[in-house]
């Protein structure tokens, strides 16, 4: 690895998802994403709206124009260098020609079709957070104008996706503590949900969901159970304080149930 890491975007089974997003953004953003087109995501396929390209987390493109036959002749379209090097994991998100991507725990929109950048938002974790294997951020998530950063010191960010400027900050778990997130957060409706990293400290984790719009708590699952809640029984002494149940994946979805996986 050199020491300048560069993202070279080429046109692979990612870049299908952006490679054919010509619609055209021009110097404008047009971000406009209601829940209902994720919820249909498969009949956009020209685009990538949630991290796992749908609900069913299939990270299937239904796009046809690259086939056995011509992938001989696929070639290099842009570079967008990256100001990072550590780990990069994320999943960029396309949504109408604007390529929506991370460094680190930095936002960068650009064009999808020329590789133009039209903003990045800068975010510098606490300095006393604690995280154990890089400063990892796997993608965003977005509902309507807005995009939803989770940081890797415990931070829910909502962030204007035409201007770039962060609309509210939530304070999601104590980064001092072990805690912090990794995963793209999963928009359902009008809620944000995300979850904590960090059972190498020894966190509890949970999943909780926000309200998009304002930024408020709606509700909070333990995955290690509190006294009282079903399972806690079978932690014994104080293991439950402790427990780890970490959220490493972005979860999935079943509308028809209406249940989170």
């Amino acid at each position: 690895m050199t020491a300048r890491r560069s993202v070279a975007l080429m046109l692979t089974w990612a870049a299908v998802v952006w490679a054919f997003a010509v619609m055209g953004a021009g110097d404008a953003l047009f971000a406009q994403l209601s829940s209902d087109r994720i919820l249909n995501a498969q009949k956009e396929p020209q685009n990538w709206l949630t991290y796992s390209g749908g609900y069913m987390s299939q990270r299937h493109s239904q796009l046809t124009h690259i086939t056995t036959s011509n992938a001989k002749d696929l070639e290099l379209k842009w570079v967008f260098q990256a100001r990072w090097l550590d780990y990069y994991q994320a999943t960029p998100l396309v949504v109408d020609g604007i390529m929506y991507t991370t460094q680190g725990n930095d936002v960068v929109a650009l064009d999808a079709t020329t590789g133009k950048i039209f903003w990045i938002y800068s975010y510098t974790p606490a300095s006393d957070a604690k995280f154990c294997c890089g400063r990892i951020t796997r993608g965003l998530a977005i509902l309507g104008d807005t995009l939803f950063l989770a940081t890797v010191d415990a931070h829910l960010i909502a962030i204007d996706a035409v201007s770039g400027r962060p609309i509210w900050n939530r304070i999601v778990a104590q980064g001092s503590a072990g805690y912090s997130m990794t995963t793209a957060p999963l928009v359902i409706k009008d809620k944000v949900i995300v979850g904590p990293a960090g059972g190498e400290y020894g966190i509890r984790g949970f999943i909780a969901a926000y309200d998009a719009a304002a930024g408020k708590e709606a509700w909070r699952f333990n995955t290690v159970p509190l006294p009282g809640e079903p399972g806690h029984d079978s932690w014994g002494g104080d293991g439950w304080t402790h427990g780890g149940g970490s959220i490493w994946v972005t979860g999935s979805y079943d509308p028809e149930t209406n249940l989170t996986f």
